[in-house]
């Protein structure tokens, strides 16, 4: 759009400093975008009580503690597991939490995508978990023949494939549990602390699940589509990160929901999901016995 410059008297001098002050600044929107107003666009995962549509659980509650930040520039959009992946994947300027790009790649979602993502706020593991008392599966051979409840659109319908087991999606991480209680499948696949805060909620004993059969590790985090806007949200996020890594307050309520204790790392040490039938496992705590290693 042009400019109109009134100019008082007639100095040619006056009027060719303004227009060529206006080309610039003009040019300079042009090239450099307005990070600090605009915002960035973040698809949370909504799969039941732990991030739940309204906001609460503890997924949505450190959500809140990362997007502290001085611009408060955050649309966060809560949508159903699927549907939030599904507009993250079509939206190419747009975020995704909690995630992390190795997980994506696991499941194939990230093919000719350039992605970036935040350092890692906690490990994530995952295990499968048989009733309370109910010895566990101790390798994939175990699941031959056996009824699996896991999460509808997760990365373990490709993970288990072939083992021979059953397969059933479930939409709500409550209603899985619930599930195993009452012996209406054999196993379901699940994560800490979700599954500490779960089984906590319905009153009852924590399913048991075997330390050394690692079926994901990988950090949780917010993964974002490469744009200049995203990046300089991500260096945001990450300076978030690092206040919170060195606030007790903050490990403690880590250590409340049942987050195993870890050194901090960045996304780029923690970030990597292992197959259960890799060759080599990493373990958070290696020889040591922890109430809680395992997060969905």
């Amino acid at each position: 759009m042009l400019r109109k410059f009134f100019v008082v008297g007639s100095g040619i001098v006056s009027i060719v400093l303004l227009l060529l002050a206006a080309t610039g600044i003009q040019a300079a929107d042009r090239q450099f975008p307005d990070l600090e107003t605009s915002k960035a666009t973040v698809y949370g995962t909504v799969w039941g009580q732990t991030l739940a549509q309204d906001g609460t659980g503890f997924y949505n509650d450190i959500f809140n503690d990362l997007a502290a930040l001085p611009e408060k520039a955050v649309d966060y959009k809560l949508m159903p597991y699927r549907r939030a992946r599904a507009h993250f994947l079509a939206d190419k300027s747009a975020c995704l939490y909690p995630s992390a790009r190795a997980v994506l790649l696991s499941g194939g979602h990230d093919v000719g995508l350039d992605l970036i993502e935040t350092d890692a706020v906690f490990m994530a593991q995952e295990h499968l978990f048989a009733a309370a008392g109910v010895t566990p599966p101790k390798s994939l051979a175990d699941l031959d023949g056996k009824t699996v409840a896991v999460p509808t659109g997760s990365v373990m319908l490709k993970l288990l494939a072939g083992t021979g087991a059953q397969l059933i999606s479930v939409n709500d991480e409550t209603a899985k549990a619930q599930m195993l209680i009452t012996g209406r499948v054999d196993m379901m696949s699940g994560m800490l602390p979700n599954e500490h805060l779960i089984f906590q909620s319905l009153d009852t004993r924590m399913a048991s699940y075997d330390r050394n059969f690692l079926l994901i590790d990988a950090g949780v985090g917010v993964v974002c589509h490469n744009t200049a806007a995203n990046q300089a949200f991500i260096r945001q996020v990450n300076d978030r990160i690092t206040e919170l890594q060195a606030s007790a307050a903050f490990q403690d309520r880590l250590a409340a929901a049942g987050v195993a204790e870890t050194p901090y790392a960045g996304a780029a040490d923690l970030n990597d999901i292992v197959p259960a039938a890799g060759s080599k496992l990493r373990f958070v705590h290696p020889g040591r016995r922890v109430p809680f290693s395992n997060i969905r």
